[in-house]
């Protein structure tokens, strides 16, 4: 291959002209990867999921994801590469290192035919830096799907470091993706989650596997699943909580509550896990760590949950649940484009009140607002989708992105007319399955919900 000619010798001694050019190779993956998705409309980015990995997260992700992998070889592998710039900031913190391997190998899938160009920039690149570090570094491009792709259905050994920003997008579950990672689908999945849970089993024992994700996979029975296949082929040792939805993937303007998951495959069981928390990346250096008991952080049961703590817990010392006062969480059961023939935009004979999203506030209920259907028909095809019209408390799913807490918990009392009411299945409700709740616990529950600490 011949040398660009952009590119200029100089009398730079070998090990010195390595670590001054790997300086850029994070940057020059972020430059030409960044310039490709400016030039995406923003619909066709979100159907992509392509969302790129700042530099400095780059590294800060990689230094901890190569800790503790030495050998003659070592397999870097990015499993939804994008610009490649996690795989760069691997190879940067390796060769950066007094004990270099001999080989490092690089694998990139990327299914967008638009960036090979760059990664291929980015590979011609990242072998001169490897070679005047005196490695030798071996780059493997495959333009195909990483979820389809023979390794991952397999399941074998194919890496000592994953490293991943996988994109964040919902598919069916009859996707060919979904069918050929059943084992980690539950309920509609989402890519990222498949993502995760295909490349945990492909880590060589001692490996490390690293992640930037939504918060959204550690809870939840969506990703019950996942959860089960990460933590049966990895020990979880450290997270990384960004508290902004919006100060880490700056350049795309992604409204995400993000995190960064660490693993080790095999590793020995740890008994702690080490978590920070920061607003985004401007802070990221001054934030505190924590070593929390891993029984606090992941649950032992069937779920295996996982509670993030924050850095003042004035909750720790709490051990009831829902279920130790009678009580019980469940999901709207109307699903709008399912119930289309049962929706009312005007008041009827025999309607009684369908609550969205839109009509919970904290602490309070108010309806209607004449923005929706917010009418259902109250008779027997339609009687599956109703609840008893008794107090509960009514929880938003999902928090508005303008909005600085999760959590929006409303009281209701009953106070709407009818017997039976709907529930949009954006929304979640606590009730008492068999009996009623009183006003009293509806009010306390909902204050403690929609309270500071929690």
């Amino acid at each position: 291959m011949k040398e660009p000619a952009s590119a200029t010798r100089t009398s730079e001694k070998p090990e010195q002209k390595g670590l001054a050019m790997t300086v850029g190779v994070v940057e020059f993956a972020a430059d030409t990867g960044l310039a490709l998705t400016k030039q995406l409309g923003r619909n066709e980015q979100k159907q992509l999921g392509q969302f790129l990995t700042p530099p400095g997260i780059a590294r800060f992700m990689a230094q901890r994801a190569i800790a503790g992998v030495f050998g003659e070889t070592i397999r870097v592998l990015e499993p939804a590469a994008g610009a490649g710039i996690l795989a760069a900031a691997a190879v940067e913190a390796i060769l950066s290192r007094e004990n270099r391997p001999r080989c490092i190998t690089v694998t990139l899938f990327e299914i967008d035919t638009r960036l090979l160009p760059a990664l291929r920039k980015l590979a011609y690149r990242m072998r001169q830096v490897s070679r005047d570090a005196g490695v030798m570094l071996r780059m493997s491009i495959r333009c195909e799907d990483f979820l389809l792709a023979h390794e991952a259905i397999r399941q074998r050994h194919m890496a000592d470091i994953v490293i991943a920003n996988p994109p964040y997008f919902k598919v069916g579950s009859d996707d060919a993706r979904s069918l050929a990672h059943a084992y980690a689908v539950h309920g509609q999945p989402n890519i990222y989650g498949l993502f995760m849970a295909a490349s945990a089993a492909l880590v060589a024992p001692g490996g490390r596997w690293c992640f930037i994700t939504p918060r959204s996979w550690t809870n939840g029975a969506y990703f019950s699943a996942v959860r089960r296949q990460i933590l049966r082929n990895l020990t979880i040792d450290a997270m990384h909580v960004f508290e902004s939805r919006k100060d880490h993937f700056t350049d795309d303007e992604v409204l995400q509550e993000a995190m960064i998951t660490w693993a080790t495959a095999q590793g020995p069981g740890n008994n702690r896990v080490v978590v920070s928390y920061s607003r985004g990346l401007m802070d990221l250096p001054d934030a505190a760590l924590r070593a929390l008991p891993t029984n606090e952080i992941i649950g032992g049961d069937d779920d295996r949950l996982i509670a993030l703590r924050t850095e003042e817990d004035h909750l720790a010392g709490l051990t009831a649940t829902l279920e130790t006062h009678g009580l019980k969480v469940s999901t709207g059961p109307v699903v709008a484009f399912r119930a289309k023939e049962c929706l009312r935009q005007h008041i009827g004979a025999n309607t009684v009140p369908l609550l969205w999203m839109q009509h919970v506030g904290h602490m309070k209920v108010q309806w209607p607002i004449q923005k929706k259907r917010e009418h259902i028909v109250a008779n027997a095809k339609c009687a599956w989708m109703l609840v008893a019209n008794t107090p509960m408390v009514i929880l938003r799913r999902f928090s508005p992105k303008e909005d600085p807490r999760r959590i929006t918990a409303a009281v209701y009392t009953g106070e709407l007319p009818g017997t039976v009411l709907g529930l949009e299945n954006h929304l979640n409700y606590i009730y008492r399955p068999g009996g009623v709740m009183t006003p009293q616990e509806v009010l306390g529950l909902a204050a403690y919900l929609n309270s500071n600490t929690v």
